[in-house]
């Protein structure tokens, strides 16, 4: 008799933590947003460093057509998530959002439509971003020649992408 309420117990627990993990993996009540940054055409390794409020990608040095990418759930409260990157050539530097709420309404719908994808190239003059399904690759921002801000001192833009 004592078998069936632990064999119960277990089989409860376990599908519950299945729920969980499923929720928690699919962004059921967020959009789901993969960003990529990719080093387009430049024979140089770029140093990037990419960080949220509470997720810090690291900082990393990617080569020609190299890349670094992390997909994450929009926050479930209010869709505040923000993800920025400080990128540095040289003399030439450069830091702003690669992810807000704003930019994200610029972004692809991924193969599957689940989720959806901000691509951003790394170019000799500037960064671009490849926009919704069939439009071109609009740059965004220049190279900015001198010194670099403090990537501790960034906390995201205040102007958001129209």
């Amino acid at each position: 008799m004592m078998e069936k309420p632990c064999s119960f117990s277990f089989i409860f627990f376990t599908t519950f933590l299945c729920i969980i993990i499923s929720v928690a993996e699919s962004c059921t009540f967020t959009q789901g947003y993969s960003v990529i940054v990719i080093n387009d055409n430049i024979n140089e390794k770029v140093q990037v460093h990419c960080k949220s409020k509470d997720n810090d990608i690291g900082l990393k040095s990617i080569g020609l057509k190299e890349s670094v990418a992390w997909s994450f759930c929009d926050n479930i409260n209010f869709p505040s998530t923000l993800f920025y990157c400080n990128f540095q050539l040289g003399k030439k530097h450069q830091v702003f959002d690669v992810y807000n709420r704003d930019v994200g309404r610029s972004c692809k719908k991924g193969p599957k439509g689940d989720r959806r994808l901000c691509r951003w190239y790394i170019r000799h003059d500037g960064f671009y971003m490849i926009g919704m399904e069939g439009s071109q690759d609009v740059k965004k921002y220049d190279w900015k020649v001198g010194q670099a801000r403090s990537n501790s001192t960034y906390k995201g833009s205040k102007r958001r992408e129209p």
